[in-house]
């Protein structure tokens, strides 16, 4: 899509990515029982446990579930840099942190790093379904709003 395309149809595009971002931050906070920053400092975790660069190329959403967070080298993160990145308070991150520990959804490892586990997969399936829907939905808006500025 253009970039004067996507000027000429930001209304439409925020309204319908604004309501597919809300639905999912919804379930997102159901999964972690209410608690978004408890969802926020999880998402950190395992963007940093699964990240874009070290991800494979191809993996599909079975294998995703199916597999082991393992078998990809995490880069490291600790509570101060949680805290810093997302500017939720040290100990607050810190109590979550154990929250995410005593669910079995992290660990932490050497050097006070901590990485999300095949746990945490198992237990968020349904949450990672919900990527699915939102991602998809975000790809039938966008190509729905390029087909109809090539019209």
């Amino acid at each position: 899509m253009a970039s004067g395309t996507f000027d000429t149809r930001f209304g439409k595009l925020h309204a319908l990515h604004s309501d597919a971002l809300t639905r999912y931050l919804v379930e997102c906070r159901h999964a972690c029982d209410g608690d978004l920053d408890l969802f926020l400092i999880m998402a950190i975790i395992g963007e940093r446990t699964f990240s874009a660069p070290r991800a494979p190329d191809s993996m599909s959403h079975d294998e995703f579930v199916t597999g082991t967070v393992g078998k990809i080298a995490p880069q490291p993160i600790n509570l101060q840099s949680i805290a810093d990145f997302s500017g939720i308070p040290r100990e607050t991150v810190r109590r979550k942190l154990e929250i995410l520990i005593g669910r079995g959804w992290v660990q932490r490892g050497e050097h006070g790093y901590v990485t999300a586990t095949d746990v945490a997969n198992h237990d968020l399936a349904d949450l990672t379904s919900s990527t699915v829907r939102y991602l998809a939905a975000i790809e039938t808006m966008l190509e729905s709003q390029t087909v109809r500025s090539e019209v």
